[in-house]
């Protein structure tokens, strides 16, 4: 089959369902690659988008399967690689936000599948069904047993403007290292995931709770302060939502991103990445 202008302006389609499956953005590149290589070779396709989309779905089940042994096997906590940015582009930035996909972990590949084609594509049953070769009940009681498993109801997408304020309060806090103030913006039950990949120290096993999270977090910037002249702190955009980047001012290096989770205005949740592998920026400085 030729590859068409039609064809081309899916890529951005099929990468976002491969990321939001695999969660590392190389992997979901090499998948996509790959189903276009295969469409060259492939006749008479009626449905471009549905047939592409069903490879990918597929490649990215058996290749997620696959990373199973590794992610299992991972020094610390796995968290899938961030998508970061300076700006929104909406046809670029992955569809599904960083905390859900790093829930999505919990799903095994075929409920991932559905419930991204559901959740974040707003894809009919009809259609998801003839991507992953269930039924449309099945599809129906699989995204039912996934927000189950999840332990997370529908969510709303996320006002930016309200998280900038946000993210920067709580920077000042902990760069003050004002206590009062913090307890004001964690949750008395906040959750805490880190990835070093044992590359970059960093807490080996989750945190939970106020104090343990705040005494944490206190050091880390007390070790980044005696050190100053070396680190910056710079907003950015983590699948779309405002988070915080620590940067080393001599080479602009990123030291690890640090992304929030908010339930009324209080932190319930967050990602730390160090792992050098995952840090990369998506567009310029």
């Amino acid at each position: 089959m030729e590859i068409t202008t039609e064809v081309l302006e899916l890529r951005p389609y099929l990468f976002k369902i491969a990321y939001s499956m695999l969660g590392e953005v190389e992997e979901a590149e090499d998948i996509v690659q790959d189903v276009y290589e295969k469409w060259l070779a492939a006749e008479n396709v009626r449905t471009p988008k549905a047939y592409m989309a069903r490879m990918t779905v597929n490649k990215s089940i058996k290749r997620l399967n696959e990373l199973k042994v590794f992610r299992e096997t991972y020094t610390g906590t796995w968290l899938p690689e961030p998508y970061i940015s300076f700006e929104v582009t909406a046809t670029e930035i992955p569809t599904i936000e960083y905390g859900l996909l790093f829930l999505l972990e919990k799903l095994n590949p075929v409920e991932r599948a559905v419930f991204i084609l559901r959740e974040s594509f707003s894809e009919d049953y009809s259609y998801i069904a003839a991507l992953t070769g269930l039924s449309t009940d099945n599809c129906r009681q699989t995204l039912h047993r996934s927000y189950e498993k999840l332990g997370r109801n529908p969510q709303t997408k996320v006002n930016p403007a309200n998280y900038h304020n946000l993210v920067e309060a709580y920077l000042q806090s902990v760069l003050n290292q004002d206590r009062s103030s913090l307890e004001q913006i964690l949750r008395h039950d906040i959750e805490l995931y880190s990835d070093g990949g044992g590359k970059r120290s960093t807490a080996i096993k989750p945190l939970f709770g106020l104090e343990k999270v705040q005494k944490f977090l206190f050091g880390v910037i007390q070790l980044l302060r005696e050190q100053i002249d070396e680190y910056e702190y710079r907003p950015a955009f983590v699948n779309g939502v405002p988070a915080l980047l620590i940067l080393r001012k001599a080479d602009k290096e990123l030291d690890s991103i640090q992304y929030f989770e908010w339930e009324n205005n209080a932190m319930a949740r967050l990602l730390l990445v160090r792992n050098p592998d995952k840090l990369k920026i998506r567009a310029a400085l």
